[in-house]
This record gives C-alpha cells, structure tokens and sequence, in this order.
C-alpha cells in the first residue's frame, strides 16, 4: 500500500468523522444552532481543516441529504420494479415509512428540521437525484 492511498483513507476518515459529528449535532441541537467551529470541537480539528473538506456547513447539510436520499433509494427499490400502480404508491409509502423507523437521524434532518437548506434548489444538482426518478 502506498502512501496516496493510506491518504486517501485518511482523507476519507476524516470526511466521515466530520458528517458523523455534525449529523448527530444537527438532530441534537438543531441545524441553526450549530456552527463549523462546534463540528470542529466535537471531532477536535480546527474549524479552518474541517473547510478543505467542506466549504460550508450547508454543504455538510448537502452531503448528508444525499447520504440520506441514496439510503431511501435502496428502500425504494422494490417499488420501482412494481408494475401495478397502486402496488407501486403503497410500496413506496410502506418504504419510506421503513426508511423513517430505521434511520430517524437522516429522517429528521431531511424531512422533519425546517432550519435546513432547501433542498428544492439544491436538489437537482445532486447526483442521486436522477438515480431516484430514472430522469437523464
């Protein structure tokens, strides 16, 4: 193993450590009420390391929507692949609603904490986003 990837890994530690300490202080504490230098504190960095990996708290807020989003994709699977209709709208209720009981942190943070981003301007630039409508 070479040096580029123990940094990455390291990189990528780090990274999680940071969604972590802030997803956990976000459901907490509120999304308004936390600031980069409290995330910082939890994880014990500098608020000026935590912004090479993000440019803002917003953009931590972004980052975990979109963990949360591809985590209610994976529930959502089984629906897509129905052909019937109302199959289809129950499946989809019934995996969201599976979604909420087994990550309520993602779920309160995307859907319940009115503070937070919106997700409306946001949405479209993400990734996930044509991975859970089949839009190209």
């Amino acid at each position: 193993m070479g040096s580029k990837e123990r940094q990455e890994r390291d990189r990528q530690r780090i990274r999680k450590a940071i969604l972590d300490a802030a997803r956990d202080l976000f459901i907490s504490e509120g999304y308004g009420k936390v600031s980069m230098r409290r995330i910082a504190e939890r994880i014990e960095y500098s608020p000026a390391a935590i912004y090479s990996y993000f440019s803002g708290k917003d953009d931590i807020f972004f980052a975990l929507a979109e963990e949360g989003f591809r985590v209610l994709a994976a529930f959502g699977s089984r629906a897509r692949a129905l052909t019937d209709p109302f199959e289809r709208v129950r499946a989809g209720f019934w995996a969201f609603y599976e979604f909420a009981k087994a990550y309520p942190q993602y779920f309160e943070l995307m859907f319940v904490d009115r503070s937070v981003p919106s997700l409306n301007r946001e949405f479209k630039r993400l990734v996930f986003f044509q991975e859970m409508t089949g839009a190209v």
